[in-house]
């Protein structure tokens, strides 16, 4: 494992000794390797040193190209020839070399070649309403159909009705959000119905009601009610004060 070096002056020295003059000949990357080895760090970390201190140090050598001459000949000549006409996932086609659109734009940016390919558009937003569709939702909503209704008419479920008159109701196309026939809330069962607040503790009431102990303390609270373990009266006192 190696190990992160501090670059103190004993080290600094150390380096410059080991690396010798700095004559403004090019230390090898065998030198580097040789003199990490020695400290016990990264190859990476000495060549970085290194060059700080001033020394020419030779570069690690590059990853071989998954492109041959021919092909970044061909791509070039195909480019300059034809700027302008063809995007990135159209030169895949295009050039039949087994690249990737992604792969070709980026050897495109490292040769910059990129001014001579073309935009592609952006996909039209897929709508749900049709114009049709829209101009009848907001004849209904005008005259207060329900969610309920309006999903029926427009066969969609109630969460995208619920959507889209939210939509026009930030456009200001329609007065306000259609009525619910049904409201889920209300048919929610009460979490502490049956239960006997006060002789339980907060985990024993969120067990019993499969709720968080955080959620019962902030319904106790809410309510004011009193747990054996929780003063949800004088946690609603509080509120109330600070809220006056």
């Amino acid at each position: 494992m190696t190990k992160r070096i501090a670059w103190n002056e004993e080290n600094t020295t150390r380096l410059q000794d080991l690396a010798g003059e700095n004559t403004g000949a090019e230390i090898t990357r065998e030198q580097v390797a040789s003199i990490a080895e020695d400290f016990g760090t990264s190859h990476r970390s000495i060549g970085n040193k290194l060059r700080n201190l001033g020394y020419a140090v030779q570069k690690a050598a590059e990853k071989a190209s998954a492109w041959s001459e021919d092909q970044e000949a061909t791509l070039r000549q195909t480019l300059e020839s034809n700027s302008g006409t063809y995007t990135y996932a159209e030169l895949e086609q295009v050039l039949g070399m087994g690249f990737n659109a992604r792969q070709i734009q980026g050897k495109v940016l490292s040769m910059e070649l990129f001014s001579h390919v073309r935009k592609a558009e952006k996909p039209e937003a897929k709508r749900d309403f049709s114009d049709a569709e829209d101009a009848k939702f907001v004849e209904m909503c005008n005259a207060g159909a329900t969610i309920e209704a309006l999903a029926a008419e427009f066969q969609r479920a109630p969460a995208s009705v619920r959507g889209k008159a939210l939509s026009l109701l930030k456009k200001k196309v329609i007065p306000g959000m259609p009525s619910q026939e049904t409201s889920h809330a209300k048919e929610q069962k009460d979490a502490l119905e049956g239960l006997d607040i006060e002789s339980l503790t907060v985990a024993e009431i969120a067990e019993k009601s499969e709720k968080s102990e955080r959620g019962i303390k902030s319904m106790l609270s809410r309510r004011g009610l009193v747990a054996k373990d929780y003063d949800g009266a004088a946690k609603r006192a509080k509120l109330d004060a600070a809220k006056d």
